[in-house]
Protein backbone atom coordinates (compact mmCIF):
# COMPACT_ATOMS: atom_id res chain seq x y z
CA UNK A 1 0.00 0.00 0.00
CA UNK A 2 0.78 3.23 -0.96
CA UNK A 3 2.45 6.12 1.87
CA UNK A 4 -0.02 8.62 0.43
CA UNK A 5 -3.28 6.23 0.86
CA UNK A 6 -4.55 5.34 4.61
CA UNK A 7 -5.07 1.97 4.35
CA UNK A 8 -7.29 2.09 7.45
CA UNK A 9 -9.31 4.41 5.87
CA UNK A 10 -9.47 2.86 2.28
CA UNK A 11 -10.73 -0.61 4.11
CA UNK A 12 -13.83 1.60 5.55
CA UNK A 13 -14.46 3.19 2.01
CA UNK A 14 -13.56 -0.58 0.26
CA UNK A 15 -16.57 -1.87 2.67
CA UNK A 16 -18.92 1.22 2.12
CA UNK A 17 -18.62 0.32 -1.60
CA UNK A 18 -19.52 -3.44 -0.97
CA UNK A 19 -22.44 -2.72 0.68
CA UNK A 20 -23.37 0.29 -1.28
CA UNK A 21 -26.24 -0.50 -4.41
CA UNK A 22 -25.18 -0.06 -7.82
CA UNK A 23 -26.93 3.64 -8.75
CA UNK A 24 -26.61 2.74 -11.81
CA UNK A 25 -30.35 1.05 -11.37
CA UNK A 26 -33.50 2.74 -10.75
CA UNK A 27 -34.26 4.15 -7.57
CA UNK A 28 -37.07 4.58 -5.37
CA UNK A 29 -38.92 7.82 -6.52
CA UNK A 30 -37.38 8.02 -9.84
CA UNK A 31 -39.78 7.48 -12.78
CA UNK A 32 -42.73 7.24 -11.07
CA UNK A 33 -45.97 8.47 -11.65
CA UNK A 34 -47.34 10.77 -9.14
CA UNK A 35 -49.66 9.52 -6.60
CA UNK A 36 -53.41 10.50 -8.06
CA UNK A 37 -55.20 12.86 -6.27
CA UNK A 38 -58.80 12.77 -5.07
CA UNK A 39 -61.82 14.58 -6.12
CA UNK A 40 -64.98 14.99 -3.88
CA UNK A 41 -67.28 12.99 -2.47
CA UNK A 42 -69.58 13.21 -5.19
CA UNK A 43 -67.26 14.32 -8.01
CA UNK A 44 -64.19 11.91 -8.65
CA UNK A 45 -60.93 12.95 -10.31
CA UNK A 46 -60.63 10.78 -13.64
CA UNK A 47 -57.46 8.96 -14.76
CA UNK A 48 -56.51 6.92 -17.75
CA UNK A 49 -54.11 4.43 -18.94
CA UNK A 50 -53.00 1.22 -19.45
CA UNK A 51 -50.87 -1.57 -17.25
CA UNK A 52 -48.04 -2.77 -19.26
CA UNK A 53 -45.40 -5.68 -18.92
CA UNK A 54 -41.98 -4.61 -18.56
CA UNK A 55 -39.23 -5.57 -20.16
CA UNK A 56 -38.85 -8.98 -18.81
CA UNK A 57 -42.36 -9.63 -19.21
CA UNK A 58 -43.18 -9.03 -15.61
CA UNK A 59 -46.98 -7.68 -15.16
CA UNK A 60 -46.27 -6.11 -11.61
CA UNK A 61 -45.05 -7.34 -8.30
CA UNK A 62 -46.01 -6.59 -4.71
CA UNK A 63 -43.59 -5.36 -2.23
CA UNK A 64 -43.53 -5.09 1.89
CA UNK A 65 -42.02 -2.19 3.30
CA UNK A 66 -41.71 -0.14 6.78
CA UNK A 67 -41.69 3.54 6.83
CA UNK A 68 -42.28 5.82 9.56
CA UNK A 69 -40.92 9.69 10.83
CA UNK A 70 -37.83 9.71 12.90
CA UNK A 71 -37.50 11.75 15.38
CA UNK A 72 -36.07 14.67 13.68
CA UNK A 73 -38.86 14.59 11.55
CA UNK A 74 -37.22 12.88 8.49
CA UNK A 75 -38.74 9.66 6.69
CA UNK A 76 -37.28 6.28 7.71
CA UNK A 77 -38.06 3.80 4.26
CA UNK A 78 -36.91 -0.35 4.92
CA UNK A 79 -37.88 -2.51 1.79
CA UNK A 80 -38.96 -5.06 4.72
CA UNK A 81 -37.14 -8.77 3.87
CA UNK A 82 -40.00 -10.55 3.25
CA UNK A 83 -40.63 -9.05 0.26
CA UNK A 84 -38.14 -11.60 -1.44
CA UNK A 85 -39.47 -14.15 1.11
CA UNK A 86 -42.52 -14.81 3.61
CA UNK A 87 -39.77 -17.11 5.45
CA UNK A 88 -36.99 -14.27 5.82
CA UNK A 89 -36.13 -12.52 9.22
CA UNK A 90 -37.18 -8.99 9.46
CA UNK A 91 -35.47 -7.53 12.54
CA UNK A 92 -38.31 -4.33 11.95
CA UNK A 93 -41.67 -6.88 11.89
CA UNK A 94 -40.13 -8.64 15.17
CA UNK A 95 -40.03 -5.07 16.75
CA UNK A 96 -43.00 -4.28 15.86
CA UNK A 97 -44.31 -7.60 17.63
CA UNK A 98 -42.10 -6.97 21.13
CA UNK A 99 -43.75 -3.74 20.89
CA UNK A 100 -47.35 -4.67 20.58
CA UNK A 101 -46.79 -7.48 23.15
CA UNK A 102 -45.34 -4.41 25.46
CA UNK A 103 -49.06 -3.21 25.89
CA UNK A 104 -48.60 0.02 26.90
CA UNK A 105 -50.35 2.52 24.48
CA UNK A 106 -46.96 4.64 24.06
CA UNK A 107 -45.48 0.83 22.64
CA UNK A 108 -48.68 0.45 20.46
CA UNK A 109 -48.41 3.80 18.78
CA UNK A 110 -44.86 3.28 17.45
CA UNK A 111 -45.61 -0.13 16.80
CA UNK A 112 -48.21 0.82 14.38
CA UNK A 113 -46.00 3.55 13.09
CA UNK A 114 -43.39 0.91 12.18
CA UNK A 115 -45.77 -2.26 11.47
CA UNK A 116 -45.29 -3.75 8.19
CA UNK A 117 -46.87 -2.55 5.04
CA UNK A 118 -48.00 -3.31 1.48
CA UNK A 119 -47.90 -1.79 -2.23
CA UNK A 120 -47.72 -2.97 -5.61
CA UNK A 121 -45.86 -1.44 -8.53
CA UNK A 122 -45.88 -1.90 -12.13
CA UNK A 123 -45.51 -0.33 -15.41
CA UNK A 124 -48.10 2.52 -16.76
CA UNK A 125 -48.67 4.22 -19.89
CA UNK A 126 -50.63 7.41 -19.35
CA UNK A 127 -53.50 7.92 -21.30
CA UNK A 128 -55.60 10.94 -19.28
CA UNK A 129 -54.04 12.61 -16.25
CA UNK A 130 -56.39 15.53 -15.62
CA UNK A 131 -53.02 17.63 -13.75
CA UNK A 132 -51.39 17.95 -17.06
CA UNK A 133 -54.14 20.65 -18.07
CA UNK A 134 -52.16 23.17 -15.80
CA UNK A 135 -48.62 21.69 -17.12
CA UNK A 136 -46.43 23.40 -20.75
CA UNK A 137 -46.06 20.51 -23.21
CA UNK A 138 -42.87 19.08 -22.26
CA UNK A 139 -44.11 18.26 -19.04
CA UNK A 140 -47.73 17.08 -19.53
CA UNK A 141 -47.57 13.05 -18.61
CA UNK A 142 -49.60 11.48 -21.24
CA UNK A 143 -48.64 9.45 -23.64
CA UNK A 144 -45.74 8.58 -21.13
CA UNK A 145 -44.70 5.35 -19.61
CA UNK A 146 -44.42 5.68 -15.68
CA UNK A 147 -43.78 3.36 -12.85
CA UNK A 148 -47.31 3.55 -10.82
CA UNK A 149 -46.92 2.43 -7.09
CA UNK A 150 -51.22 1.77 -6.40
CA UNK A 151 -52.78 0.53 -3.43
CA UNK A 152 -54.47 -3.08 -2.63
CA UNK A 153 -57.97 -1.84 -3.45
CA UNK A 154 -56.39 -1.53 -7.01
CA UNK A 155 -54.64 -4.62 -7.19
CA UNK A 156 -57.98 -6.07 -6.24
CA UNK A 157 -59.56 -4.71 -9.43
CA UNK A 158 -56.82 -6.30 -11.60
CA UNK A 159 -56.78 -9.66 -9.63
CA UNK A 160 -60.55 -9.96 -10.41
CA UNK A 161 -59.97 -9.90 -13.99
CA UNK A 162 -56.69 -12.04 -14.09
CA UNK A 163 -58.11 -14.74 -11.89
CA UNK A 164 -61.97 -15.08 -13.12
CA UNK A 165 -61.41 -17.03 -16.41
CA UNK A 166 -64.90 -17.29 -17.38
CA UNK A 167 -66.11 -13.71 -16.84
CA UNK A 168 -62.78 -11.68 -16.67
CA UNK A 169 -60.71 -9.66 -19.42
CA UNK A 170 -57.49 -11.75 -18.79
CA UNK A 171 -54.35 -10.92 -20.72
CA UNK A 172 -56.31 -8.03 -22.20
CA UNK A 173 -55.59 -5.31 -19.43
CA UNK A 174 -51.87 -5.95 -20.17
CA UNK A 175 -52.07 -5.63 -23.79
CA UNK A 176 -50.60 -2.56 -25.47
CA UNK A 177 -51.77 -4.02 -29.32
CA UNK A 178 -55.64 -3.64 -30.32
CA UNK A 179 -57.01 -6.09 -27.74
CA UNK A 180 -55.85 -3.82 -24.70
CA UNK A 181 -57.96 -2.45 -22.35
CA UNK A 182 -57.03 0.77 -20.57
CA UNK A 183 -58.28 1.15 -16.20
CA UNK A 184 -60.19 4.30 -15.68
CA UNK A 185 -59.28 5.58 -12.33
CA UNK A 186 -62.01 7.10 -10.51
CA UNK A 187 -60.90 8.81 -7.39
CA UNK A 188 -63.66 10.23 -4.94
CA UNK A 189 -63.14 11.45 -1.27
CA UNK A 190 -64.67 9.67 1.61
CA UNK A 191 -66.75 11.73 4.07
CA UNK A 192 -64.71 13.42 6.61
CA UNK A 193 -63.50 11.69 9.59
CA UNK A 194 -63.97 12.58 13.46
CA UNK A 195 -60.42 14.27 12.85
CA UNK A 196 -62.09 16.65 9.65
CA UNK A 197 -60.09 14.41 7.76
CA UNK A 198 -61.09 13.00 4.16
CA UNK A 199 -59.52 10.14 2.07
CA UNK A 200 -58.94 8.61 -1.43
CA UNK A 201 -61.81 5.89 -2.21
CA UNK A 202 -60.89 4.00 -5.46
CA UNK A 203 -64.07 1.98 -5.23
CA UNK A 204 -66.03 3.24 -8.59
CA UNK A 205 -62.42 2.13 -10.70
CA UNK A 206 -62.70 0.46 -13.78
CA UNK A 207 -61.67 -1.22 -16.84
CA UNK A 208 -62.48 -0.35 -19.77
CA UNK A 209 -64.95 -2.33 -21.65
CA UNK A 210 -63.59 -1.53 -25.42
CA UNK A 211 -60.54 -2.22 -26.89
CA UNK A 212 -58.25 -0.03 -27.98
CA UNK A 213 -54.07 0.10 -29.08
CA UNK A 214 -51.40 2.40 -27.63
CA UNK A 215 -50.79 3.72 -30.89
CA UNK A 216 -51.18 3.01 -34.40
CA UNK A 217 -48.54 0.38 -35.61
CA UNK A 218 -46.69 -2.12 -34.19
CA UNK A 219 -43.15 0.50 -34.38
CA UNK A 220 -44.82 3.21 -32.03
CA UNK A 221 -46.07 0.25 -29.84
CA UNK A 222 -42.16 -1.13 -29.55
CA UNK A 223 -41.01 2.41 -28.89
CA UNK A 224 -43.63 3.06 -25.63
CA UNK A 225 -42.92 -0.68 -24.66
CA UNK A 226 -38.75 0.16 -24.80
CA UNK A 227 -39.21 3.05 -22.38
CA UNK A 228 -40.51 0.40 -19.74
CA UNK A 229 -38.44 -0.35 -16.20
CA UNK A 230 -37.32 -3.48 -15.05
CA UNK A 231 -39.47 -4.04 -12.17
CA UNK A 232 -38.04 -6.46 -9.66
CA UNK A 233 -34.46 -4.43 -10.38
CA UNK A 234 -36.65 -1.21 -9.47
CA UNK A 235 -37.76 -3.78 -6.17
CA UNK A 236 -34.06 -4.19 -5.47
CA UNK A 237 -32.84 -0.55 -5.58
CA UNK A 238 -34.73 0.24 -2.64
CA UNK A 239 -33.28 -2.67 -0.43
CA UNK A 240 -30.08 -1.48 2.24
CA UNK A 241 -27.53 -3.81 3.80
CA UNK A 242 -27.79 -5.12 6.72
CA UNK A 243 -25.98 -3.03 8.64
CA UNK A 244 -27.80 -0.29 7.58
CA UNK A 245 -30.96 -1.75 9.48
CA UNK A 246 -28.64 -2.53 12.62
CA UNK A 247 -27.77 1.92 12.38
CA UNK A 248 -31.48 2.62 11.96
CA UNK A 249 -32.41 0.46 15.14
CA UNK A 250 -29.81 1.73 17.01
CA UNK A 251 -30.59 5.44 15.87
CA UNK A 252 -34.37 4.59 16.99
CA UNK A 253 -33.64 2.64 20.04
CA UNK A 254 -34.69 -0.35 18.84
CA UNK A 255 -31.78 -2.67 18.69
CA UNK A 256 -31.34 -3.87 22.06
CA UNK A 257 -35.13 -5.32 21.60
CA UNK A 258 -34.11 -7.47 19.16
CA UNK A 259 -30.55 -7.66 19.35
CA UNK A 260 -30.00 -11.47 20.18
CA UNK A 261 -32.02 -13.00 17.60
CA UNK A 262 -30.66 -10.42 15.08
CA UNK A 263 -26.79 -11.31 15.54
CA UNK A 264 -28.21 -15.45 14.96
CA UNK A 265 -29.42 -14.40 11.78
CA UNK A 266 -26.39 -13.00 10.20
CA UNK A 267 -26.65 -9.47 11.38
CA UNK A 268 -23.46 -8.00 12.87
CA UNK A 269 -23.18 -4.90 15.62
CA UNK A 270 -20.15 -3.23 14.53
CA UNK A 271 -19.94 -0.97 17.78
CA UNK A 272 -21.45 -3.42 20.03
CA UNK A 273 -20.14 -1.51 23.08
CA UNK A 274 -21.47 1.98 21.58
CA UNK A 275 -24.58 2.89 22.41
CA UNK A 276 -26.70 5.76 22.49
CA UNK A 277 -28.00 8.68 24.84
CA UNK A 278 -31.06 7.04 26.06
CA UNK A 279 -34.58 8.92 24.90
CA UNK A 280 -36.21 10.88 27.49
CA UNK A 281 -39.55 9.04 28.21
CA UNK A 282 -42.85 9.47 28.62
CA UNK A 283 -44.78 9.07 31.51
CA UNK A 284 -47.18 6.51 31.52
CA UNK A 285 -51.32 7.82 32.36
CA UNK A 286 -52.02 6.52 35.68
CA UNK A 287 -55.95 7.12 35.58
CA UNK A 288 -57.34 3.72 33.60
CA UNK A 289 -59.69 6.60 31.73
CA UNK A 290 -57.07 8.84 30.72
CA UNK A 291 -55.19 5.32 29.46
CA UNK A 292 -58.39 3.77 27.19
CA UNK A 293 -58.58 7.05 25.98
CA UNK A 294 -55.19 6.94 24.69
CA UNK A 295 -54.80 3.75 23.19
CA UNK A 296 -58.16 4.60 21.20
CA UNK A 297 -56.23 7.73 19.67
CA UNK A 298 -53.45 4.84 19.05
CA UNK A 299 -55.50 3.27 15.69
CA UNK A 300 -55.84 6.20 13.90
CA UNK A 301 -52.33 8.46 14.72
CA UNK A 302 -52.16 11.79 14.56
CA UNK A 303 -48.85 11.83 12.22
CA UNK A 304 -49.33 12.47 8.89
CA UNK A 305 -47.95 9.91 5.67
CA UNK A 306 -45.10 11.56 3.33
CA UNK A 307 -46.10 13.46 0.27
CA UNK A 308 -45.64 10.37 -2.23
CA UNK A 309 -47.64 7.90 -0.06
CA UNK A 310 -50.69 9.29 0.50
CA UNK A 311 -53.51 6.92 -0.90
CA UNK A 312 -54.54 4.23 1.41
CA UNK A 313 -56.02 5.54 3.94
CA UNK A 314 -59.53 3.86 3.11
CA UNK A 315 -58.41 0.48 3.44
CA UNK A 316 -56.76 1.15 7.37
CA UNK A 317 -60.12 3.03 8.37
CA UNK A 318 -61.92 -0.22 7.04
CA UNK A 319 -60.02 -2.84 9.42
CA UNK A 320 -57.18 -1.95 11.93
CA UNK A 321 -56.20 -4.79 12.40
CA UNK A 322 -54.08 -6.24 15.95
CA UNK A 323 -50.81 -7.20 15.05
CA UNK A 324 -50.16 -10.69 16.45
CA UNK A 325 -47.11 -11.75 18.77
CA UNK A 326 -45.49 -13.38 15.10
CA UNK A 327 -45.46 -9.84 13.64
CA UNK A 328 -45.95 -12.21 10.24
CA UNK A 329 -49.41 -11.77 9.73
CA UNK A 330 -50.18 -10.50 6.27
CA UNK A 331 -51.74 -7.31 7.08
CA UNK A 332 -53.50 -4.71 4.69
CA UNK A 333 -53.60 -1.69 6.67
CA UNK A 334 -51.34 1.13 5.29
CA UNK A 335 -49.37 4.35 7.26
CA UNK A 336 -51.96 7.55 7.15
CA UNK A 337 -51.42 9.34 4.34
CA UNK A 338 -51.19 12.99 3.59
CA UNK A 339 -53.70 15.53 2.35
CA UNK A 340 -53.40 16.45 -1.57
CA UNK A 341 -50.54 18.92 -1.22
Amino acid sequence: MSKWINKELFDEFQTEKIEEKDNSGVQRGQNLWPTPQKGSTENPKVYEGRFIPDPKGKFYKRYYYHMWQAGDESWIFILCPKTHDFKDYCPFCSVTSKLYAGGTSSDKAQAYQIKRKEKFVGNWYIVKDPRDEDKEPDSKMAGKVRLYEFPGKVEQKIKKEVTDKKEGYGVSIFDPGEEGRNFIIRVLATKKDDKGKSWPDYSNSSFARSHSALADDDDKIQAIMDTCTDIEEYIGNMGVSNNKMVEILKNEFLWDMVADEALKQGFEDSEPDKKPEPKAKKEEPKDEKVEEKTEEKTTEPEDEGPPWDEDEKTEEKEEVKEETTSGDDDDDALLAELEDL
